[in-house]
């Protein structure tokens, strides 16, 4: 079986790293010749993993239709912003194939989740699963003790990727709840923003542990509103992954919160992480999903204000210290 990973960045070289281990022939696709060429000649993605040695059966190539039409399974590991994009020349050909989306992310312009994204490239939604879950790359090349999700609404499929991807370092669980899975993921960035600006403005260990508690509320207000189970939020794809984002430092999303707090311009932060957060365009997202579907999101307001608005941090976190008060619930 022959595997196609589209994207050369950090988490699709992982990715395709996992895949490599367990013996299967894997071509990643990206734009950079500089990055393709040290991937065949040095074993290593210079651009984004400098110094972690990848998998000799783990290659690399330019041609990003020789790579879809060569493959079995196409897993995309780019931004969800650029995959209508990349992806819509090739719908006929992806049609026929397994696809496996990472990316985790709502389309700014459309609104909607990566699953309606592919369906509106392919035409068909029975043969995509989406691979989810706490997982930062270098600890995954690292071959570090690491739980994900595969999610699909085909139980055989899903079932079939998971023998695929799992192996002594990384262990797959399986999840038919697609919604659930992709909002988890998408939403927690938002929230690793929050938990990267409270840092950056030294406001302690109490402040992180309420605005990750209160941040899942929002996640499950507004899962349950657009048809998730409530459940699947207390998972991997949501709780787990959440913790981490909020807490690594690795993560590129929390970075974007620090960044915020010390008081930087987005452009300059953005142009400063070389790879996307992608965070700041699901806040953009989300904002206005909470206000179609009348659902109350008051962190990921005021994450909005800081991001689009020059809110300061310090007038967010005392306007959501002021709110009414209220029993906790979801």
């Amino acid at each position: 079986m022959n595997i196609g990973i589209i994207g050369a960045g950090s988490w699709g070289t992982a990715v395709g790293n996992i895949l490599a281990d367990n013996k299967f022939q894997v071509v990643i696709w990206g734009r950079d010749t500089s990055v393709v060429n040290h991937i065949n000649e040095y074993n290593e993605n210079c651009k984004y993993l400098k110094g972690f040695p990848l998998n000799p059966l783990l290659k690399a190539d330019k041609n990003i239709e020789k790579v879809i039409s060569n493959s079995d399974i196409i897993i995309n590991a780019i931004p969800t912003q650029s995959i209508r994009e990349v992806m819509s020349p090739f719908g006929k050909i992806l049609k026929n194939k397994i696809i496996v989306n990472t990316a985790k992310g709502i389309e700014k312009e459309t609104l909607k989740l990566i699953d309606e994204i592919f369906y509106d490239i392919t035409g068909y939604s029975g043969n995509i699963a989406f691979l989810s879950g706490p997982t930062f790359a270098e600890e995954v090349l690292s071959r570090l003790p690491t739980a994900t999700t595969i999610s699909s609404l085909d139980k055989k499929l899903s079932g079939e990727l998971q023998k695929i991807f799992n192996n002594s370092y990384f262990r797959v669980y399986t999840e038919t709840d697609v919604k659930g899975v992709l909002l988890g993921g998408a939403v927690k960035n938002i929230i690793a923003i929050g938990a990267g600006m409270l840092e950056s403005i030294k406001l302690g260990n109490n402040a992180r542990a309420s605005l990750i508690t209160r941040g899942l509320a929002e996640i499950i207000r507004l899962g349950v509103k657009m048809g998730a189970h409530p459940q699947t939020f207390s998972g991997l794809t949501g709780l787990g992954d959440l913790i981490l984002t909020c807490t690594g430092n690795l993560s590129r999303n929390r970075k974007v919160g620090m960044e915020l707090g010390k008081g930087l311009k987005l452009e300059k932060i953005i142009n400063s992480l070389g790879m996307v957060a992608e965070g700041i365009d699901t806040c953009h997202s989300v904002y206005a999903l909470a206000n179609k579907f009348n659902v109350e999101m008051p962190i990921t307001t005021e994450v909005y204000n800081i991001i689009y608005a020059n809110k300061s941090p310090i007038k967010a976190v005392n306007d959501l210290m002021k709110r009414k008060l209220k029993e906790e619930k979801c």
